[in-house]
């Protein structure tokens, strides 16, 4: 079997890209990529304004391991491993909730939002106090915890590098959706969450893939249009949905970026901004930023993926999606909609229709996704040994920054004119291979 640096075979000199499909189906490979990736590289958790009051909380994994992260009663939010001090038990007992005392269901420990210990059932008369020093009754937070703008990541390395170096060349571009809000953002109460048969690296390549969109979603970008002709109201501007990017890429400004530790942005320029729902704060976002980066904020659709397995989406609405491996070819997918805080109504009521147009999981663009890369995975089975060739866009791969990056300030690795093009995928590749083969 090949190891992971032969799975990609990246020689710049020749303009060659591939990726051997082993990586996609390879159970030592994925086994690898849990010890050396998910328990050493920063992941995203959640969103502060999902756990706003003392005691709220958030469960999940990073990696396999189980988390939750709650706010304390000094109004710090905490991130701990998700098992009781005492025996290992999971405490929550639901993916939110509120909860001031945590009690673990087996055997009646207690635990406040701070993570303290407060009731050792039994203790006075079963325990000496010499035990329990020796064992440690309080919850065990996690290595790193960190918070920017609002996202938190935790990571399980104490010695990997802080948040904004790993984020990097990415900051920007998170800052795009994260400073749309006057008041800052807020993940809206509800989300999704399904399985998909396929790799956890499928959906990453997805996240940036633009290739797929005018083939994979002709059938959303159709069934809205024909739906827009059948309001007899019209509805006003925000209730369209902006669809040039499917129907009609040939005529607007489109690209993809390189932005380092394996991050990639995919953009193309909106045919009728005044449909997305922040186009009513363009006037008090050009008093507090400069042109361009409004302009990027208003008028380009974007996918920001966050290596290994976090997309900010900023296209049909705004969206946070994450996806967490199960098995080689087993994966879960969550989403969640976000958007400014106090927006007003009619921005809020088209901002949750577009987002269910796309994002649930019986939307009419999800299914399409999830059954094209299932079968991706299922086609990567089909060939020993077999290449996805990374060929799209190599001839007009360019070094540095294009017109587009300037007139925001920033220098990706590489530029890409086109949304259809496979190179920033060279991104997570090169940084998966690298943190595989260290």
């Amino acid at each position: 079997m090949l190891s992971p640096r032969e799975m990609i075979d990246d020689r710049p000199d020749d303009n060659v890209f591939r990726v051997n499909r082993a990586a996609f189906t390879d159970a030592a490979t994925f086994d690898r990529e849990i010890s050396e990736i998910f328990d050493r590289c920063w992941l995203y958790i959640g969103h502060a304004s999902q756990v706003p009051d003392h005691g709220d909380y958030i469960a999940t994994r990073l990696g396999f391991h189980p988390v939750f992260v709650i706010r304390g009663s000094d109004g710090e939010v905490q991130c701990f491993y998700d098992a009781c001090s005492h025996r290992g038990s999971k405490l929550t007992r639901r993916t939110s909730g509120n909860a001031r005392t945590m009690t673990c269901r087996y055997h009646g420990w207690c635990f406040n939002a701070d993570g303290d210990c407060t009731l050792v059932r039994g203790g006075d008369e079963a325990y000496r106090s010499e035990d329990l020093e020796r064992m440690g009754t309080n919850l065990r937070p996690i290595e790193q915890f960190g918070e920017y703008k609002g996202f938190l990541f935790g990571c399980l390395d104490a010695d990997a590098p802080s948040l904004e170096d790993f984020l990097g060349g990415a900051l920007p571009f998170i800052d795009l959706m994260a400073d749309q809000a006057p008041d800052e953002m807020e993940v809206l109460r509800g989300e999704s969450r399904y399985i998909m048969e396929a790799n956890w690296k499928l959906q990453t390549e997805n996240s940036t893939d633009g290739y797929h969109v005018a083939t994979v979603h002709r059938n959303f970008a159709t069934t809205v249009g024909y739906r827009e002709t059948l309001a007899t109201d019209g509805g006003g501007e925000m209730a369209k949905t902006e669809a040039s990017r499917i129907l009609s890429l040939d005529k607007i400004g489109s690209g993809g970026y390189d932005v380092g530790n394996g991050h990639m942005i995919n953009w193309a320029d909106r045919g009728n901004p005044e449909a997305g729902p922040s186009w009513a704060q363009r006037g008090r976002l050009l008093q507090k930023y400069p042109e361009g980066k409004v302009r990027w904020m208003l008028e380009r659709g974007r996918t920001v993926t966050v290596f290994p397995n976090l997309l900010l989406n900023d296209v049909a609405s705004t969206c946070i999606r994450v996806w967490r491996p199960l098995g080689v070819g087993l994966t879960e997918i969550e989403t969640w909609c976000i958007a400014p805080k106090g927006e007003a109504p009619e921005s809020r009521r088209a901002r949750i229709r577009k987002y269910e147009d796309f994002f649930f999981p019986a939307s009419l663009a999800v299914p399409d996704d999830v059954r094209a890369m299932e079968g991706a995975h299922t086609g990567s089975e089909a060939l020993n040994n077999g290449w996805n060739d990374l060929a799209l866009g190599y001839k007009t791969l360019v070094d540095g920054a294009d017109a587009a990056a300037q007139e925001l300030g920033v220098v990706p690795l590489n530029s890409n004119p086109g949304r259809e093009v496979e190179t920033p995928f060279f991104a997570f590749w090169r940084e998966w291979a690298t943190r595989l083969s260290s």
